[in-house]
Formats: structure tokens, C-alpha cells, sequence
């Protein structure tokens, strides 16, 4: 085995630690990112596999939303026969009320059997039985309907029309469903003295859970096959513990998929920094391996070298990144347990550790192969050539480089894109989006670059500087902004996002949005409704009539489990419907394909208008049939038109509207809207509820105030993690600025021979960082070449030692130079001294570090005869000082002037 690499690679490490730490903090920042993300994940999922049966209730779950036929309760039997527990649940929205204020509240009313639950068990206060606390008119509630109403363990309630005693309050309840907002406080009753409340009629929206616990090693799916092949009815949804809270894995699936993208942003960002910093330190050994040629190594051991050495530096970032990961772990725990029923405890996952040490080494590879490859086209001759011309030298390491090392560069990050999401589509998403990305950040840069290179003759020497010195050569411009604008960019879209959306939540500006929502006013309560209401507001409610139904064929095809199982839009085939009539077409939903019926078309035979997201779920198109169950009776209806539905108008908005005299007979309920002043809704809200005590309101208000939090919650955790993105480009932007610290010394010598003092030099690096940070885009890549000097703006002889052009006249302080990120990488370099500048020492900056370079010195621009430098110059009889210094140029981020 070859040890030429390891040996070399690790003198040259230890030699140059100092420069390889900013490529160890990129790599460490981005792993970070990606490990605490998917330790989140695998936490997550593994906490929902160890609470599957609590969070169901029962090994099996039976759900529809109407009450079981005779063939289902017989086969419940027959389980139940064979030593399985059978527990029947209904869930309803509601209104409850204190009789003593009248203060109204919409509450989440679940009746529960004796055996609830089957598995975990129900936190109360007072730490009694569940079965004690409810009896025959007990009320066990959440803490909050307590703070609403105003009442105390030991009052009574008002449920629909029943009187309830709150008997206890609701700490804890194992089969809570996860979700993203509730509408009211949960409130728990025993099941008989649900009908008592009158909240159950022909028509309400009640959810019926049958649990099921299986004896001691019965196989759970093996019973649910059974059921589904005895099962006559199709809308009843079979699940076992292992489905358990779909909704829930769903949400924190597409969350944790979209944090994961971010955090390999991160760690993308960071793999610039990479490439910068192998770029760089790669043109600093240029001497280096002309010598190593010339004793006999060839192109293919000094890559190894170098990758060697880089990818053992990515192996150590990585490391540092997965103990990191853990803390950002805990920190996305506390933001999103608002939306769990359980805590997840934080720990590094061994698939998620393993996960994000691959892609760190991945992305350290792939992005320090691009300038490695340049190594090839160093020339053993460049030994004599690089002290009289370092630029040439460098120009062929930068030609040397392959494009045809640029497109699997380009593909093996694709890849990890797709790796990271899981998924081709939304991978495929994510490559393209950040592939536009940087190409706009590219022909942006560019744009600057060309104009601050065309920029007119300024009158201020720090502007004149500061806008040569962004296209200088050798400057890390591009490498900077691009990183940091990446950074920039996800945090400005997400704040956007979330500004765009609290607009569009806004109830005040939302003019054509109601303010309440009331759901189940029966046909005889329709004029008192109408009374009740105009009373509180002065103008009429709108009430649209509706019936609730189930979609039972399909182009006369009947449907089927087999026709939506393992499908994501199953939900469209299993979904309660709620269907209304109408003669003409709503207004906020315009048709796509079809027309609207007539009159006598809509009285020859039933005629439907589909939503068309449905209609492709549903694969029918106009012309095509539906046949809907409604209540039990069976209607089938042709498809007339298509069309878009706007589902934020906040109006009342249906999947599917029927033509006249279709549903004639059928048992109608009435949905209605209303819109008072705030001040008002209170007041209405309990006088409804009061006179109509089994009509449900729904306050839009609340509600999007609920729905505002959530996504003040969701954005808090992407923005922690987006951190990590703007992290890793400040790193890269620390990189750049120290590996150009020996030139900004060299040009700091060079003006204050000239006259400047510190004020114009801290102001020259404020306008050129202000100006980077200002212009968030550049192209990809560790470097960007200019064709103008460093020094362009003190040519031919307009500046005079002893007196700045410009110090008098700029509007600028210093202040401004010091606040900004450029100048304080720049320490030092307004106290250098003049003599600095006249050190040519190619790959170690104008001076070796103990020539004291960072002591002050008394004058500006006049040096004394016995000041003389380390390599025994006297400042004035070095040409790079005064008059006749001021036309030499720099030609890298690493060298001396060249004399």
C-alpha cells in the first residue's frame, strides 16, 4: 500500500490547520442540520410504532359515518364470542353553554362506553375512574372550556338540550387524534347520554368508531381481512393499530421531508465552502507540486493526496455535525409537540447518524473534485516560471479543470437531492428549483460584476476601491454571496410565504368572509333562524340547503375497496359527501368544461357539476355518470360541467351541486352564514345557541386565529433549521475573508503610503462588503476572475503620500466600514505598515506572520530610514512604496507585489 498520500496529507494538515477549519465547520453546520432532522424523524416514527394501539384505542378500528348495518354488528359479535372486546365511540362537533352567564363555546364532544379506553389510560383531575366521573350526567372537559365559560369543577353545563355536571378535567387522553388544529376543547360523556343532548338527528355529522382488542396473540391483519371480505358495506374504513393516526404520520412526513431539504440546502451551501477553501488552498501549493513533480510524483498520487486529506477533514466535520444533530433534535421536540399526543424523546438514531455522515463525505467529495482537478494541468516547469509570472500559473490550474468533471459533480448531488426526499417527484422538484435558482443568482452576478467593472470614475477613493475590488482577480465574490444569498433567499421565502398566508387569514381584510358558520338549522327552524340573526346584525343570513351522502358508483360501475386501496387520494372515494342545488352557477367557481343545465334539462332527468380535482380522482369527465347514496336512497346523476373550486374563499363551497328538483325529498338540513361586526359576535353567538340549541357555530374568526398559530409554529421550526443554511454561509464567508486577510494587509500598506488613513481604509472594505452582502448572487464556484488591479483607483499618480484624495470629502464614517461583516475580517489591516507591501513572498502573503505586520505604526506615508523590513528593504527604496508604487497591482488573494 501507497502511504505517499496519507503521509503527505497529514503534514500539509497540521501545517495549515488553521486555513481547514472554516471547511470543517461547513461540513460540520450542514450535517448538523441533516442528522437532527432525520434523528427527528426516526424518532417520531418509532414513538408511533410503540404507542400504535393507544393512539387507535383497540388493535382494530372500524369507522363510518353512519351507525353499523346488521351485518357488521354480527360479525362484532362473533369477534366479541371469541374473546375480543368490542367498544363503540361517537365523536360530533357541538355547543355547549353556562346556564348561569350564557357564554357559548364550540366544543369537540366525544361518548365513550364503559371499557374506555381499551388501551393507555385517560389523565383526570381528580385521579378517579373514568366510568366514576361521567355516570349517567357527568362531564369530564379540557382546562380551556373551563377558562371560557368560566366555570369550576362541580357546575353545570349545557349540552345541546341536556344538563351536564363538570366532574373532573381532561389532562391526558390516549387516542386524541394528532392534528394540525382542533375547532373546540374536547368535552367527554358516557355514551347514553348522548341522544339526551339532541345533537343526534337525521342528517348531523357524527363519527362512528367501533375499537376492537383482540385476545393475546391474535394476528390483527389477519382479522381485519376477515372483516373486509364479510363486510357488505364499502364506506365503513377497516384499519389495525399499525394505520393508526394516518392524518398525523401524513403531516410530520411532508414537514420532516421539507426540514430535511432544508437542512441539505445546508449542507450544500457548506460544500462551497468546501470547494473554496480546497480551491485556494490548492493555488497556495502551486509551488509545491511543481516541486513534488519534478522528484517524480505524477498527477494521479497528488490527487489522491489532496483527496485524501480533504475527505479525512469531511470525515471529521461530519462527526462534529452528528453530535450536533442531537441538539437540533431537541430543539424541533418542544416546537412541534404542540401538534403531537405524545413526547418524543430525543436520542441520535444509528440510520440517521449513518445517513448524514454518508452525505457529508459525499458532498465534501464531489464538491472538492471539481478544483482538485486543475492539479493535472500543473506543469513541472512552473517551479522557474511561478516567481516572474504567478498569474500565468494560476490561469492553468483554473484551465486545467474538466467540464467533464462538472456534470456527475452535478449529478451525484441530484442525487442526494433525491435521496434526501424520498420521493422522484418532490426531489426532482427540489433539484430544479435550485438549479433555476442559481443560474438567476448567476446571471445576477454576473450583472453586478460587469457593472461595478463599468462603473464611471468616482470622486471617492472608497468607492472607487471598494467597487474594483468585486471584480478583482483572485476575489472570492462569487463563493461568498452565493452562499450567504442562498441562505438569504430560503429565509426571505418563507417569511413571504407566511406573510402571504396571515393575509389571506386575516378575518378583517377577508371582507367577503363571514363570521360565523352555523351548521344544522332543520327546515322548521328556518324563519325564527332568520329573526334570531337579523335581530343581532340587521341584514338576513344566507342559507343554502344540504343533505349528506355517500358516492356509491361510478359510471353505473359500483364501487369497491379494490378501486381506492393504496391510492393517496383514496379519501375522494370514502369521504362523506354534502351535496346542495342549484339553478345557477356559483359565482366564485368557474366552469372549466361543460355548461350549466337549463331548466328543462335540469327537470328531464338529475344533473350534476363536479369539482374537477374530483372529477380526475373519479376519472369521469361530462357526459359521464355518479350515483351518490343519499340517506339510504340511491340517485344517479349525469355530469354536465367541470370546475375550479376556490376552497380559502372562506363561502360555502361544494364538491358536488345538483340540479333542481333532484333531491327532492330528501331529508334537508341548512348551513348558513352571517357577517357582524366583532363587537357583535359574542352576543349572537350565545343568542343562537340559546334559541337553537342543536345548531352548531363555527366562529371563522377563531378559527383562522388557530389556524395563524399552527403556521406561526410550523414556520418557527423551518426558520431554526433554515439558520443552519445561513450558518454555513457566514463560514464560507469567514473562509474568504481569511484567506484573503494577507492581501487586505498588503492593500491596507499600499494606501497608507499613499495617505489614507484608517477612516478611508475601514471604508473602502465597507463599501465592497456592503456591496457583496447587498447583491445576494453569484455564479457556482469557489472563485470568480475580473480583469481589473486592486489598486486601479490610485493610478497615475493622483493620490500624494501624506494626504488622502478624498478623506475630507466623503460622506461615509467609519462606522459604517467597522459594522460591516468585510472589514472585521480584515483585522489588522488599518494598522499595518506601509513597508508591508514591498514583501514578495509567493504563497505566504507580503509578509511571513512574525513580521509584526498587525503593530502600529507612528506615520502615514512617511517612513523612517532605520524602519526597514524583514527582508532588509527600506520602505523607500522599495518601488511598491509612494509615487512609484502606485500602478503595481495584486495578482492574487496570496501574494506579494510583483517587482
Amino acid at each position: 500500500m501507497n502511504r505517499f498520500p496519507f503521509r503527505m496529507a497529514w503534514r500539509q494538515t497540521r501545517r495549515a490547520w488553521r486555513h481547514f477549519a472554516v471547511l470543517v465547520a461547513c461540513v460540520a453546520l450542514g450535517v448538523a442540520a441533516v442528522v437532527g432532522v432525520a434523528s427527528f424523524a426516526a424518532s417520531l416514527d418509532r414513538t408511533l410504532s410503540r404507542e400504535a394501539r393507544a393512539l387507535m384505542g383497540g388493535d382494530l378500528e372500524l369507522r363510518s359515518v353512519r351507525p353499523l348495518d346488521a351485518t357488521a354488528e354480527a360479525l362484532l359479535a362473533r369477534l366479541g364470542a371469541e374473546g375480543a372486546t368490542v367498544l363503540h365511540v361517537r365523536e360530533l362537533v357541538g355547543m355547549t353553554r353556562d346556564p348561569a352567564g350564557g357564554t357559548t363555546l364550540l366544543v369537540e364532544l366525544k361518548a365513550v362506553g364503559d371499557a374506555y379506553p381499551l388501551y393507555g389510560a385517560v389523565e383526570t383531575e381528580p385521579a378517579q375512574p373514568l366510568r366514576e366521573l361521567l355516570g349517567p350526567t357527568g362531564a369530564v372537559v379540557h382546562e380551556a372550556l373551563l377558562a371560557r365559560l368560566g366555570v369550576r369543577v362541580g357546575d353545570p353545563i349545557l349540552i345541546g338540550a341536556a344538563r351536564f355536571t363538570v366532574t373532573g378535567v381532561l389532562r391526558r387522553e390516549p387516542d386524541r387524534p394528532g392534528r394540525v388544529f382542533t375547532l373546540g376543547p374536547r368535552v367527554l360523556i358516557a355514551a347514553e347520554a348522548l341522544e339526551g343532548t339532541g345533537l343526534v338527528r337525521l342528517g348531523s355529522h357524527v363519527h362512528y368508531r367501533t375499537l376492537v382488542r383482540l385476545p393475546a396473540g391474535a394476528d390483527a391483519a389477519a382479522a381485519r381481512a376477515r372483516l373486509a371480505r364479510q363486510l357488505a358495506d364499502p364506506r365503513v374504513r377497516l384499519a389495525t393499530f399499525d394505520e393508526a393516526q394516518p392524518g398525523l404520520r401524513r403531516f410530520f412526513r411532508q414537514l420532516t421531508t421539507y426540514l430535511g431539504l432544508v437542512g441539505l440546502t445546508s449542507l450544500f451551501v457548506g460544500g462551497i465552502g468546501v470547494a473554496a477553501s480546497v480551491w485556494t488552498f490548492v493555488r497556495r501549493q502551486l509551488p509545491t507540486i511543481a516541486i513534488l513533480k519534478c522528484l517524480g510524483a505524477d498527477s494521479r498520487q497528488l490527487l489522491a493526496t489532496y483527496l485524501v486529506q480533504t475527505l479525512g477533514l469531511g470525515g471529521l466535520g461530519s462527526l462534529a455535525g452528528a453530535g450536533l444533530g442531537l441538539a437540533v433534535q431537541a430543539l424541533l421536540a418542544p416546537l412541534l409537540a404542540g401538534f403531537l399526543p405524545f413526547a418524543v424523546e430525543p436520542r441520535l438514531e444509528p440510520r440517521a447518524l449513518v445517513q448524514g455522515l454518508l452525505m457529508g463525505l459525499l458532498v465534501t467529495l464531489l464538491c472538492a473534485l471539481w478544483p482538485l482537478t486543475g492539479i493535472r494541468a500543473v506543469s513541472p516547469a512552473l517551479i522557474l516560471r511561478f516567481p516572474v509570472e504567478p498569474a500565468a500559473a494560476r490561469e492553468s490550474l483554473r484551465r486545467g479543470r474538466s467540464w467533464r468533471v462538472a456534470l456527475p459533480v452535478a449529478a451525484g448531488l441530484a442525487g442526494l437531492a433525491l435521496w434526501q426526499a424520498g420521493s422522484l417527484k418532490v426531489g426532482a422538484i427540489f433539484v430544479g428549483a435550485a438549479g433555476a435558482a442559481l443560474v438567476l443568482l448567476a446571471g445576477l452576478a454576473r450583472a453586478v460584476v460587469a457593472l461595478a467593472r463599468r462603473a464611471p470614475r468616482l470622486p471617492s477613493l472608497a468607492w472607487r476601491q471598494g467597487l474594483a475590488n468585486l471584480h478583482r482577480p483572485g476575489s472570492q465574490t462569487a463563493g461568498v454571496v452565493v452562499a450567504l444569498g442562498i441562505g438569504v433567499m430560503l429565509l426571505v421565502a418563507v417569511a413571504l410565504l407566511e406573510r402571504s398566508l396571515d393575509r389571506q387569514l386575516d378575518h378583517e381584510r377577508r371582507r367577503e368572509a363571514p363570521s360565523f358558520f352555523f351548521v344544522d338549522v332543520q327546515p322548521d327552524q328556518v324563519e325564527a333562524f332568520r329573526r334570531t340573526v337579523s335581530r343581532a346584525n340587521g341584514g338576513a343570513p344566507q342559507l343554502t340547503p344540504v343533505v349528506r351522502a355517500r358516492l356509491a358508483a361510478i359510471n353505473g360501475e359500483p364501487l369497491s375497496r379494490a378501486r381506492w386501496e393504496g391510492r393517496e387520494d383514496a379519501w375522494y372515494f370514502t369521504r362523506e359527501y354534502v351535496l346542495t342545488v342549484a339553478a345557477a352557477p356559483p359565482a366564485l367557481n368557474p366552469l372549466t368544461r361543460g355548461r350549466w343545465w337549463t331548466a328543462a334539462e335540469a327537470a328531464a332527468r338529475p344533473r350534476i357539476s363536479v369539482e374537477e380535482a374530483a372529477a380526475r380522482a373519479f376519472g369521469v369527465d361530462v357526459g359521464g355518470t355518479l350515483t351518490f347514496d343519499v340517506q339510504g336512497v340511491r340517485v344517479e346523476a349525469e355530469v354536465m360541467s367541470l370546475r375550479t373550486v376556490d376552497w380559502q374563499s372562506l363561502t360555502t363551497n361544494f364538491f358536488v351541486i345538483f340540479s333542481p328538483g333532484a333531491l327532492d325529498g330528501a331529508p334537508w338540513s341548512y348551513v348558513a352564514t352571517a357577517r357582524v361586526p366583532a363587537s357583535a359576535e359574542v352576543a349572537l353567538q350565545d343568542a343562537v345557541v340559546a334559541a337553537f340549541p342543536n345548531v352548531t357555530a363555527i366562529p371563522v374568526r377563531d378559527v383562522l386565529e388557530r389556524v395563524s398559530r399552527v403556521l406561526d409554529q410550523i414556520g418557527v421550526a423551518i426558520r431554526a433549521v433554515a439558520l443552519f443554511v445561513v450558518g454555513a454561509g457566514l463560514a464560507v464567508m469567514g473562509g474568504a475573508l481569511a484567506a484573503s486577510r494577507y492581501q487586505r494587509l498588503y492593500e491596507s500598506a499600499l494606501l497608507k503610503t499613499l495617505g489614507a488613513p484608517r477612516a478611508t481604509i475601514a471604508r473602502v472594505f465597507a463599501v465592497e462588503y456592503v456591496w457583496r452582502r447587498g447583491r445576494e448572487a453569484s455564479p457556482w464556484g469557489p472563485c470568480s476572475r475580473g480583469s481589473s488591479s486592486g489598486s486601479s483607483s490610485t493610478r497615475r499618480g493622483r493620490s500624494r503620500p501624506g494626504r488622502s484624495p478624498s478623506a475630507s470629502r466623503s460622506p461615509w464614517r467609519s462606522r459604517w466600514g467597522w459594522g460591516s461583516w468585510g472589514p472585521s475580517g480584515c483585522w489588522g489591516s488599518g494598522r499595518s505598515r506601509c513597508s508591508a507591501g514591498s514583501e514578495s513572498n509567493p504563497g505566504r502573503g507580503p509578509w511571513p506572520r512574525r513580521s509584526g505586520v498587525g503593530r502600529p505604526y507612528r506615520s502615514y506615508g512617511n517612513s523612517s530610514p532605520n524602519d526597514v523590513a524583514p527582508n532588509g528593504h527600506r520602505p523607500h527604496d522599495d518601488p511598491s512604496c509612494g509615487e512609484a508604487g502606485a500602478g503595481v497591482t495584486d495578482d492574487g488573494a496570496e501574494r506579494g507585489p510583483q517587482r
